[in-house]
């Protein structure tokens, strides 16, 4: 399997990506937080929490997809993988782009339903940024 040269096998090939995926996070962590600190590592073009701060529910973990402006800046927030914030180990991998007229589609190996709170599987999954 192909992973572009940098994060872990995708099973697609994974070119220059200015995305990444951060999981097991604390179902207390805010969009605030994450930027917070993602944002020492390069500037942040768009973030997406999931599930996003005002939801209604409760949930027992977090997902989220930052882009930034620079690719370099994934290589750089991979190191965090392992890093404890809050209460639990990061785990950050990069995702593809695929750039669309409007919107760029976002595919990362695992997928979180963010209704059910629980992780899918190793199916793609697709996040859109962008209008």
């Amino acid at each position: 399997m192909n992973s572009g040269g940098i994060g872990v096998p995708l099973g697609f090939p994974l070119g220059p990506t200015s995305v990444i995926q951060v999981t097991n996070l604390s179902s207390a962590v805010t969009s605030e937080q994450m930027r917070t600190l993602f944002g020492f590592l390069g500037d942040i073009e768009e973030l997406r929490l999931y599930p996003p701060d005002n939801a209604p529910l409760a949930f027992s973990s977090k997902v989220c997809y930052i882009k930034f402006r620079e690719a370099s800046s994934v290589g750089v927030a991979q190191h965090l993988t392992n890093t404890v914030f809050i209460d639990r180990a990061l785990i950050v991998v990069p995702c593809a782009e695929v750039m669309q007229p409007t919107r760029t589609v976002v595919m990362c190996k695992t997928t979180f339903d963010h209704r059910e709170n629980t992780v899918l599987g190793k199916r793609p999954c697709l996040i859109s940024f962008g209008s």
